[in-house]
């Protein structure tokens, strides 16, 4: 209105100045004088003239001369006079803005609002101009209306600096936000008011915030944007529910007269429950229908769902996507009968032409070799277009463990229209890292250890890892080096080795000393795209160095005693080590769906001095919460991990007890003491069992540093587990439980953080150590 007010004057305006003139007869320019000017030069008007020494003025040239001059923005006025032959131009220039001040305006602004408001001529240095400062407010008002700031106050003051200069002061007061009091639905019939109120995400004040982070959002903070949203899902709740002549009539949005709160009227239609009669397909079939029957989500006689429509749709879009056809298009195509509350579906197929790749690019691999990456590639360069292919692709680069975010991006080839680029955009995460882990117990104080580990090491993907410990009770050194793609095929190759003494097998254990010598060549194949199997071969000698005395004061325990006693200080083994692994994780660290299985089956074989094997089963499984719970978010995550292992001997010597299994701790039963879960020895410390079962059960919870889960990852926990002398020792009803929080977080520069606090803990054994606390923490480089 502003806008149009403005025009309508500027046009009196020209009319007029230009009326006056013609008042005088025409005349040949002999000459151009201007007056008024303060800031600007005359020479600069001149330029926005669009007369000139010689012309001829007429009324109409005049009126083209003055409209010139205002829309150069420069002027506030315009008139021209002659004097005898002599041209006479009177300006009166804009006051240039000294200083711009907009304050108070909390809610809304920052740095894009200063950007927007420089950009349209508000700011210092610019010229005044009332219309825009004018805009400005009415804006900034209906802005604050729409985001429930209904008391805002905004004054302007505009002061003359003298010298055609002013200064412009804006000052908000926002005032408080108006809350929604009531929403009221009129017209609900098959729904009551409470199962249509839980799909809105606008909440009365007093209502139940059905989502645990609702003190965050402030759902009963109203705001016209959030309305709009919420019309939208209650639409979409009658459609799904075979309601598609659901409409909503109106809607009114009432204050109260403090202007504090919101009351929300909405009246709906709801009309009649459709049914689906039948659905067929029509348009350029390339496949079989039966192939796209198969991705159709209904069937006659079901009640109809636009969702379940529209995912139909998708889902045949993206089976031909896996054909080659990259820009499918399946539109949904609904024939209503209102008579027999009946609707038919038809199914519109446009293949669209045969798409192929042309090139594949990697962005952000600031660290990593093309080569790296292109070798996870389950789609080639070439071939012919498969999104299936693509997708899996991008989680195999996601799995990688120097990698934190990979994104694709599909561009069609200018001039082509059967070409396309795919981009991979990746975002690296740190792959070195110098880990330290700390950790308290009231009985042992703070433990700590280190070491060095490159994933992506000069960029290739290889592995490489040196850790060196030493502590109170151990000190050893132990190397290793990866290559996940030993052949082009993707067999991997690790070679490792180490050397380890220490003075008991764990810090609460008993003492005695053993030095450890050993090293292993372990192969990976792939079986199938998620399956490999592991074979390898490795050597260790282990020696118990400590003097036996049964005389006089014994220095080791009981167990560790027999046996030495029975199977000698020093022991040579020669180890097969085979496994299975089956990944299909979305990505290694954080993952949200998916899953692990690994079955390990290592045999000290024939020749060894002591003869048995190890194994152990190891699933990790990540589930959706919001998948299953519609009403949760999808952000929820379930995290499952559960392992069962176990040690027995199989012809000569005895299991020795450096390759028992302990239970308790970070990466076991939380809130136990590492290794103070299970059996004792004669001295009362940690011994370690031949059988161990675990289960750690996480509820990853959403968390405002990071909606995607991608860096940090909290979460509430109940974990269950047992370590006994031997499996026939197993007994259900004596399992040690936790339960309590734990955050995990990605830092810039300590790797990942580690912290866990299990306020629950019940033994079970009493002389179960606890550790309620656990901290650890890795730096990375």
């Amino acid at each position: 209105m502003a806008g149009k007010v403005a025009r309508a004057a500027g046009v009196f305006m020209v009319a007029y100045a230009a009326g006056s003139f013609a008042q005088s007869y025409d005349f040949q320019i002999s000459n151009i004088r201007v007056e008024g000017v303060q800031r600007l030069e005359p020479g600069t008007v001149l330029t926005y003239l669009p007369v000139s020494v010689g012309d001829r003025m007429s009324e109409a040239r005049a009126q083209q001369a003055i409209r010139a001059l205002y829309d150069s923005g420069l002027f506030e006025n315009v008139t021209l006079d002659r004097s005898g032959s002599v041209l006479v131009v009177n300006v009166a220039e804009r006051p240039e803005i000294a200083s711009f001040e907009l304050t108070g305006n909390k809610a809304i602004g920052g740095d894009q609002l200063k950007e927007a408001l420089k950009d349209q001529g508000l700011a210092r240095g610019e010229l005044y101009k009332r219309s825009l400062l004018d805009s400005l407010q009415q804006e900034l008002r209906r802005q604050y209306y729409a985001n429930g700031y209904y008391s805002v106050n905004i004054d302007t003051d505009v002061r003359d600096l003298g010298n055609n200069r002013v200064s412009i002061s804006i000052k908000v007061d926002e005032g408080p936000i108006a809350s929604i009091k009531d929403i009221n639905i009129i017209g609900n019939k098959t729904f009551s008011d409470d199962e249509l109120k839980n799909v809105f995400a606008l909440k009365p004040a007093s209502g139940f915030y059905t989502h645990p982070l609702s003190f965050w959002k402030h759902p009963d903070r109203y705001s016209r944007e959030k309305l709009v949203g919420d019309l939208e899902s209650l639409n979409s709740y009658y459609q799904n529910r075979g309601y598609i002549r659901f409409n909503v009539t109106s809607v009114q949005v009432s204050l109260s007269p403090d202007k504090q709160d919101v009351f929300l009227t909405i009246n709906v239609d709801e009309g009649e429950q459709y049914k689906i009669e039948n659905f067929k397909f029509a348009g350029n079939m390339i496949v079989p229908e039966a192939s796209l029957q198969r991705r159709v989500n209904v069937e006659a006689g079901d009640i109809f769902s636009r969702k379940k429509v529209q995912d139909s749709s998708d889902n045949i879009s993206s089976g031909l996507a896996d054909f080659g056809y990259a820009f499918a298009s399946v539109d949904p195509l609904t024939k209503i009968d209102d008579e027999n509350k009946t609707v038919d579906l038809t199914f519109f197929v446009d293949p669209g032409k045969r798409t192929y790749v042309r090139q594949i690019v990697f962005n952000g691999n600031d660290k990593t070799n093309d080569e790296t990456l292109r070798r996870e590639m389950r789609q080639f360069e070439g071939a012919p277009y498969s999104r299936r292919a693509i997708q899996r692709s991008r989680t195999r680069v996601a799995r990688l463990p120097f990698m934190q975010d990979v994104r694709v991006e599909t561009k069609k080839v200018p001039g082509s229209d059967d070409l396309v680029d795919i981009n991979y955009n990746v975002a690296e995460r740190a792959a070195g890292q110098i880990n330290a882990g700390v950790g308290y117990s009231d009985s042992e104080g703070f433990l700590i250890n280190g070491g060095v580990k490159h994933t992506n090491f000069r960029g290739t993907g290889n592995t490489v890892q040196v850790n060196a410990q030493t502590n109170d009770f151990a000190q050893s050194i132990s190397g290793s080096y990866t290559n996940p793609y030993f052949t082009p095929e993707g067999v991997s190759r690790t070679l490792s080795a180490f050397y380890r003494n220490t003075d008991q097998l764990i810090r609460t254990g008993s003492s005695f000393d053993l030095n450890s010598v050993g090293g292993a060549l372990t192969f990976n194949f792939p079986i199938t795209e998620y399956t490999t199997f592991r074979a390898g071969l490795g050597i260790e000698n282990n020696e118990i160095t400590t003097a036996i005395n049964r005389d006089g004061d014994q220095v080791v325990s009981d167990q560790v005693a027999d046996f030495v006693e029975d199977n000698g200080r020093s022991a040579t083994t020669y180890e097969l080590q085979t496994g299975f692994n089956r990944d299909t994780r979305n990505r290694t660290f954080f993952a949200t769906r998916g899953s692990q299985t690994e079955l390990l089956f290592n045999i000290k074989g024939p020749g060894s001095d002591l003869e048995y094997y190890k194994t152990s089963l190891q699933h990790q499984r990540y589930l959706r919460v919001g998948s299953w719970l519609p009403k949760i978010s999808d952000k929820f995550v379930l995290q499952l991990d559960g392992r069962v292992g176990q040690t027995a001997h199989w012809g000569s010597g005895d299991v020795p007890p450096y390759d028992n299994f302990f239970g308790g701790g970070a990466r076991s039963v939380r809130g136990f003491q590492n290794g103070g879960l299970g059996p004792q020895d004669s001295f009362g410390n940690p011994f370690g069992g031949q059988f161990l079962t675990t289960l750690q059960s996480d509820l990853v919870i959403p968390t405002f540093l990071a909606s995607d889960n991608k860096t940090t990852r909290f979460t509430v926990f109940y974990d269950i587990g047992n370590v006994y002398d031997k499996v026939d020792d197993y007994d259900i009803g004596k399992l040690g439980k936790s339960a309590g929080v734990s955050f995990n977080w990605f830092t810039p520069f300590f790797g990942l953080l580690r912290v866990s606090y299990a306020p629950y803990v019940d033994k079970a054994r009493d002389s179960d150590e606890l550790n309620r606390f656990q901290f650890s923490f890795g730096a990375n480089f």
